[in-house]
Parts: C-alpha cells; structure tokens; sequence
C-alpha cells in the first residue's frame, strides 16, 4: 500500500484552490508528506477555506483537499469539511460507530461488498476501500511476511515483527498516505511511561495501574490542599 503518484504539480487546478482562499503559495510551502499525499490522490491536512459559492454568499469551513479526475479527464478538487458529527452513510450500529471512534477499523459488507473502514478523526469523514482493492506488501523493512500476517493486515488487524532488534508493529492505517503505519513498541511504550510520569492526573495510558496509583495520589494531595487554605 505505498503511495503512488498519479498527478503531477501541473496538473494541480490552482485557479480552482484560491476560490478556497488556497493560494498556489500555500501548496507548494506545504510539506513533503502533504505533496505526496496530494499529487497520489490522498488527502492532505486541514487547510483553513473561505470564499464564495455559486449562488453569491461568502463561506468559511475547514477541512482536508485532495484531487481526483472527473468523467472529461480534468484534475478536480475533493473537499472533505470537518464535520460535528459522523456521517454514518454506510449503515453502522452505534457499537461499531464507537469502535471506529477509538482508532479501530473494521471490515464491514457494504451494498454486497467487503471494505475495510476507518474514521478520520481530524473529520469525522468515514474512510473505506475495498478488501480487493487493498495490496499488502510481502516484505517489510527486511522482514518478509507469512501469509497469516498478509491477512490479518488486510482485515485491519496489527502485526508485530522484529526487524534486527527492533519490534515494531505493523498496521494498515487510510489515513496515512503510504497505506500503512509502523511504530517502534519500545519507543512508544517510553512515550507512554514518559507522558505518565508527567501527568499523574490523567488515566488512560498503558501504565494502568501504576498510573492510577499516581491519580489516587495527585488528588489526595490535591485535596489537603484545599483543606489546607
């Protein structure tokens, strides 16, 4: 699921984009994974856009751009706003709903057809794509892949690998450009110890019990020093 580029900065509709108030300055300052992301179709980050529609009347909104080809060849533009709410237009349940909300994705039968489905949290904008359509690489860093663990990506579930004397886990992710996510559990784990030991009000990262250890503690004190004053 590497990104592919199928546009090229010529075929970027500019004349479209300041009618967004996004100048040609704004996209080319933009940086090297938001151009790859674009000119392969993808979606960027979140520009800020105003304007006016076609009947006259000034708009404002965010939201993330990405290009497409029209039904006459011509490089389009996608704009998908940032939205309050979920568009649930693919007949989730409320339990699935939450699920996606909590980074999970899911594979999900749509009008007779496997998808793999994801929320974009930066939107609430749903993300599919077709099983089929999804190609799962058979090597990752020096890493070849059985094909227990192509499968297991393809259906939205994380692999664990070592590469040297890295552990790294693997996961397909459509909101990265390149298709996939890849981490260092080491490091992430220190992140997550780290951000514990500087919040021990908050509850919530891998150091659960030694966190809320922490939380009982921060409050206690917390409250003798309200008696206190």
């Amino acid at each position: 699921m590497n990104t592919k580029q199928v546009f090229f900065e010529k075929d970027i509709p500019y004349s479209s984009l300041e009618k967004l108030g996004i100048s040609k300055m704004d996209i080319l300052s933009l940086d090297k994974k938001n151009i790859e992301a674009l000119l392969s179709g993808k979606r960027t980050n979140v520009f800020d856009m105003k304007g006016v529609d076609d009947k006259g009347r000034p708009f404002e909104l965010k939201g993330k751009i990405s290009l497409y080809r029209n039904s006459d060849n011509r490089v389009s533009i996608n704009i998908h706003p940032v939205r309050k709410e979920i568009k649930n237009d693919i007949g989730l349940k409320d339990d699935e709903i939450d699920k996606l909300k909590k980074g999970v994705l899911m594979p999900k039968n749509i009008n007779g057809e496997k998808y793999l489905v994801q929320l974009d949290k930066d939107t609430n904008e749903i993300l599919k794509v077709k099983l089929k359509n999804i190609i799962v690489p058979s090597h990752i860093k020096d890493v070849e892949l059985n094909s227990e663990q192509k499968n297991r990506l393809k259906l939205g579930q994380p692999i664990t690998i070592e590469s040297g004397k890295e552990k790294l886990q693997v996961g397909i992710d459509l909101n990265n450009p390149k298709g996939l996510t890849i981490t260092n559990e080491a490091f992430e784990m220190k992140k997550k110890i780290d951000f514990d030991y500087h919040n021990p009000h908050i509850i919530g990262t891998i150091q659960t019990d030694k966190n809320r250890q922490e939380f009982t503690e921060y409050h206690k004190k917390q409250g003798n020093k309200l008696k206190n004053n």
